[in-house]
This record gives C-alpha cells, sequence and structure tokens, in this order.
C-alpha cells in the first residue's frame, strides 16, 4: 500500500512499519482525531476466502471490547476497496523480542514486573472468554517506560484455528506452544499461561526451554520433554521462581495454574517482595560470556583399532602341535593382548545378537499416517513397533504439521522397529523482499531470483537526474510475501535524443521493437481501417527522420485488416510560380498507406488533376523539387 493513501476518507497511511504471516502493518493518521494509528491489513491471498474473513472480523470485533493498560486497543474494522483491515492503538517503542535481542536476558525484577503486567492482562481477556494463542515476545510490545502491552488479540486466534504450528513462519512460534497446541488438542486460557511460562523462563535466563533443529522436534519436546531447570543457565535465581515456571509450564492441566489470575497473584507477590527487600534491580545482568549452556561434553575419541599379526620369521618357526585347544592353553598373553581379545568377544557377541534379533523380528504392515498431524502419525507408527525420523518441507496446498509424505509407505511391509522417514509440511513459504532501491536492472533481476521471487513489472520513469537504477518497488522492501510472487521496480532513465526509425509498412511487432531499442517508453497502437494486413504501420508521430527525445510520445497508426468501401477523388494542384521547369510529385496518405500517385516535369501555372483511389481519410500533397509546397484533404 502506498504511503499516502487513505482509506475510509479517515486514515492516511504514512509509511510501512512490519510485516506477519497474514497481514502487514502500516503507521496512519487519523485525519478525524488526529493522532497516529497502527493499521493491520490482511494480506491478499486470504482477502478470497469467505469463511477466513468473517472469522476475521469477529475475532477482531470480539478484541475491540478489551480495555486493559497491557492489551493494545482495537478502535475500528474495516473493509475497503477489497482490503480487509483492523485500526489499532500505535505504541512507540520495541517488541519483548527486540530488547531480548539487546540485553541478552533481564534482571529478575524486570522480568517478573513484564510477567505480571502480562499476566494481568491476560486475565482481563480470559474473563471475557478471549483466548491470544500466540503469547510470544514478538507480540509483546514495551514502551519507553517499560510497560509491556500485548498485540493481535482477535487475529492470533483466527490464524491458530486455521493453522497448524509447526514452522516458525506461522502463527505461535514454535518455542512458545502449548503441549496442547503442539499435539492438535483443544485451545483453552491455559495454553496461553503455558506460553507466559515460556516468555517468563527467556526473560530470566536469556534462553527458551526447548530448542531443536526442525520446528517439528521442538513442537515434540513441549510434549514430552521436562524443561531444563533456570539453573542451567543462571545460578542464584530465588527459588520462588522456579516454583512459578514450574507451576506454568506443567504438561498436566491440573497442575498448571488454573487461571492467569493466580499466576499473577504469585507473581505479584515476588514482585512486592523483591520491591520491600530492596532487591528490585539487585540482580544485574550476567555478561554475555558468563552465560554458559550446561550439559555439554566433547566427546571422546574413539580408541585406535589395533591390527595383531606374527612376523614372517617367526611364523616359520612354528611348528604345530597337538590339538588347536591345547595350543591356546600354551598361549602366553600380555596383558594388552588379553583386553584386546576380551573386547573383540564382547563386539563380536553383540553382532550376533543385533543379527539374531533382527531375524527374530516379525515383518508387519507400516501404518498410512499422510495426512495426519505429526503427533498423531508418531503414536500410530509407535505403537506398531516403528521409530520415526522427521523432515519438513514447504507445500503451499497442505495445511502446517500435517504429513505430506512417508517412507516406505502405507501397507508396505517392513520389520518392527525399522524407522519410517516422514515428511511434515512447513506450509506456505513466505519469503522476505530483497531492497532493490538504488540497484541496476541486472543487479535487481539477480537479487529477485535468489530469493526464488520473480521480476515482475518493469517500468521506466524519465528524470533530468534519472541514473538507470531502481526508485521504487512492489512489494516494499522486507515485506513477506508468497514464494515465487513477482515484484514490480520502477527505474529512472535521463532522456536522450534519437532518431525516428523507419517503421512504415513493417509490422507493429517490428516497429514496437525499433522503438524500444531507442529507448522509447511512451508508445501508443491507434487502429485505423485499412485493408492492408492486419498489423502493418501506415504511419507514424513524429514522423520518420524526426530528431526527439527518447521521453516523447510516440504513436503508431496500425492497419486493422478490414478497411473501407474505396471511393474515387481527385487531387488537383497547379504549379507554383519558380522555375520555368519543375519537378512534381503529388503523394496521397489514407488508411491503406502513403504512395506516390503522380510524379513529372511540368512548368509554372499549369494545373495538374489527378484521379486517385482512397480509403477512409486522405490527404494529398504536391512536391515540387522535392520540397513540399502545398497540402489538401481529399
Amino acid at each position: 500500500m502506498d504511503n499516502g493513501t487513505i482509506l475510509k476518507q479517515r486514515y492516511k497511511i504514512l509509511r510501512h512499519i512490519g510485516s506477519g504471516g497474514m497481514a502487514e502493518v502500516y503507521l496512519a493518521e487519523d485525519l478525524l482525531l488526529s493522532r497516529q494509528v497502527a493499521i493491520k491489513v490482511l494480506r491478499d491471498q486470504f482477502n478470497d476466502d469467505k469463511t477466513l474473513l468473517n472469522q476475521f472480523k469477529h475475532e477482531a470485533q470480539s478484541a475491540a471490547r478489551l480495555s486493559n493498560p497491557s492489551i493494545i486497543n482495537i478502535f475500528d474494522v474495516c473493509e475497503e476497496g477489497g482490503k480487509s483491515f483492523i485500526v489499532m492503538e500505535y505504541v512507540e517503542g520495541k517488541t519483548l523480542k527486540d530488547l531480548l535481542e539487546e540485553k541478552g536476558r533481564l534482571t529478575p525484577y524486570q522480568a517478573v514486573k513484564i510477567a505480571c503486567d502480562i499476566a494481568a492482562g491476560l486475565s482481563h481477556a480470559h474473563k471475557r472468554n478471549i483466548i491470544h494463542c500466540d503469547i510470544k515476545p514478538h507480540n509483546i510490545l514495551i514502551t519507553e517506560n517499560m510497560m509491556p502491552k500485548i498485540a493481535d488479540f482477535g487475529i492470533a486466534r483466527m490464524i491458530s484455528s486455521m493453522t497448524m504450528v509447526y514452522t516458525n513462519s506461522v502463527i505461535g512460534s514454535v518455542h512458545y506452544l502449548s503441549p496442547e497446541q503442539a499435539s492438535g488438542k483443544p485451545i483453552t486460557a491455559q495454553s496461553d499461561i503455558y506460553s507466559l511460562g515460556i516468555v517468563l523462563y527467556e526473560m530470566l535466563t536469556g534462553h527458551v526451554p526447548f530448542d531443536g533443529n526442525t520446528a517439528v522436534a521442538v513442537a515434540m519436546m513441549h510434549v514430552e520433554k521436562t524443561p531444563p531447570p533456570l539453573s542451567t543457565f543462571v545460578d542464584g535465581l530465588p527459588e520462588c521462581l522456579q516454583r512459578v515456571i514450574d507451576k506454568a509450564l506443567a504438561k498436566d492441566l491440573t497442575k498448571r495454574y488454573a487461571t492467569a489470575g493466580e499466576m499473577w497473584q504469585d507473581l505479584k507477590a515476588i514482585k512486592n517482595k523483591m520491591e520491600k527487600e530492596g532487591e528490585a534491580e539487585a540482580y544485574p545482568v550476567a555478561a554475555e560470556e558468563e552465560i554458559t549452556e550446561a550439559g555439554y561434553e566433547e566427546p571422546e575419541a574413539p580408541e585406535e583399532t589395533i591390527v595383531m599379526t606374527v612376523p614372517a620369521a617367526a611364523r616359520k618357526q612354528q611348528k604345530p602341535k597337538g590339538s588347536w585347544l591345547e595350543r591356546l592353553k600354551n598361549v602366553q598373553l600380555t596383558r594388552h593382548q588379553q583386553f584386546m581379545l576380551a573386547a573383540v568377544v564382547v563386539v563380536l557377541s553383540a553382532v550376533f545378537l543385533l543379527i539374531g534379533n533382527v531375524f527374530s523380528r516379525e515383518t508387519v504392515k507400516v501404518p498410512d499416517v499422510t495426512g495426519k498431524t505429526v503427533v498423531e502419525a508418531q503414536k500410530i507408527l509407535e505403537n506398531a513397533g516403528f521409530s520415526i525420523t522427521l523432515k519438513e518441507a514447504y507445500d503451499d496446498k497442505v495445511t502446517p504439521g500435517l504429513v505430506l509424505e512417508q517412507d516406505p509407505a502405507g501397507d508396505e511391509m517392513r520389520k518392527e522397529g525399522s524407522a519410517v522417514y516422514l515428511t511434515v509440511s512447513k506450509g506456505i513459504e513466505m519469503v522476505e523482499v530483497p531492497n532493490l532501491t538504488g540497484k541496476t536492472l541486472a543487479d535487481a533481476r539477480k537479487m529477485i531470483e535468489r530469493k526464488e521471487l520473480a521480476l515482475g513489472k518493469v517500468e521506466t520513469v524519465f528524470r533530468d537526474d534519472g541514473s538507470g537504477l531502481v526508485i521504487e518497488q512492489s512489494p516494499k522492501a522486507n515485506e513477506k510475501i508468497e514464494h515465487g510472487s513477482k515484484v514490480n521496480i520502477v527505474i529512472s532513465e535521463k532522456p536522450k535524443e534519437v532518431t525516428i526509425p523507419s517503421v512504415v509498412n513493417k509490422s507493429s511487432g517490428e516497429a514496437m521493437t525499433a522503438l524500444e531499442a531507442l529507448g522509447f517508453k511512451d508508445v501508443k497502437a491507434q487502429s485505423v481501417p485499412s485493408k492492408k494486413t492486419a498489423g502493418t504501420v501506415l504511419g507514424i508521430t513524429p514522423k520518420e527522420g524526426a530528431k526527439v527525445m527518447n521521453s516523447t510520445e510516440v504513436i503508431l497508426r496500425v492497419a486493422d485488416g478490414v478497411g473501407t468501401a474505396a471511393q474515387n477523388k481527385y487531387a488537383e494542384f497547379v504549379v507554383p510560380e519558380g522555375e520555368k521547369r519543375q519537378k512534381i510529385r503529388i503523394v496521397v496518405s489514407d488508411d491503406d498507406g502513403e504512395r506516390t500517385v503522380y510524379e513529372g516535369t511540368k512548368r509554372a501555372g499549369v494545373r495538374i488533376r489527378q484521379k486517385v483511389e482512397v480509403s477512409g481519410n486522405a490527404v494529398a500533397r504536391m512536391y515540387s523539387d522535392n520540397k513540399l509546397v502545398e497540402e489538401k484533404q481529399l
């Protein structure tokens, strides 16, 4: 959306300030109340879904009823020109995510105070049966006086209901998911409490409790793993904070805080105790190098395999005596050789046991889990005796979190304990648009293709200071758009003088190519009646051979291939005064083009009357000694 656009005759767009999975955010001015507001505009790709649009309006209107210092106010829910948008309070400041990236972690007092205020906001919303579903640092704005404000009430639940959350590119960053969200169970107010517990954990330690190589792996940790204690990352935090974390992150809903109000009471008590004991800022943020991740050990290098051989000379001197068992009894082994022999025996035993186990396992049918959530798929396969290995892939047709493919396929026969490889959908791939301003067309094209986007319309504007570089782009830089979408650009160029080429009687395609090669951008084709082959150029303005700037408008008159009925006309001229004998040429231009109808030598004062057959509008011109002396409409 361009700067200066006015929505509903009231909201003037000032600039683009952010992007999300479903919407673009703009700073705007409310012309009626003379205040700045933020406008969240739903992406075009979601405007065709009527069910989604109705839910968008319903959820946003419900959220507009909320009024709490810790929640960003929603002022209006609108639709105009095929676009749906929310008008809300504009907060100057930064997100909690930005703050954590700057500081690493917060002091315990700062973390408790912010969490306490967020809990108060959630309690207010939950009492009105509104659940956020996407509490994370990215959705919490921090004002200049360190007050938190929760953003995206309404739109978050809408997105949560339409997508699973197994990838960072969609709603509900996977690091902050509740176990019930990760496993596809019904979402309740306690889901927001769990997410707030993760946010508090991160504020206190600078780390999220669960992390992994894939979003799916992290989601499974929420369901199966116990969060590491706070002391894993930071020593000396009050034990009461660990108790709050344990209760907020309980996987059993009966052991988790039942309401946000309960969590607020515990946080409020801790905050008051810190203030009363003068410990509000007694826990400074540790330097980055002091924050270490516990539990990591360098793996020991494996022992070198030793191959024992007997020298050739010794082999020649050995003489076998008796049975092999008698000879083995007489062999004297060193301590090291005894150790190596024992190791070989252990390894061989393990190999024989493994082989025996493989052949003893039953062959069973692999369940078909395509189209199921990853949690459902895991349970089904494990119950059938299989292990699973996960990977993710983008797919614009399959809901994120559902199984796209499996290998081996469903109904194939495999040994119990075998691995089944699952490919899980990450949904639509959203790509950040590169900043193309100041780039040449060639460089802009490369940057767009590197992002796996497509170059759209390339428009040129002429300016006296034109540089041949990109001056505008759409979508704007840093916006997130669907993978493969087009990016349009505008390039400024300085006009230069060129000569209009000879294009009459050529095809319009040839004419356009010749004009474009000279840098002409403003070329229009006018269809005129003519029996000549359709598309044939009959004339051009400015005329052929004229010297003009390539910023000039050029008009091509092109035959329609139909024409009008021919008429007989007379081109009548009098040879002008001058030379006694003059070379006279009469040229006629009509809808069929331009042609010479008379050519000869005549004395001054002689009248020439030439019959001609013309189509449509016709003009006759008389030239004397190659100079135009008269022009008539026929």
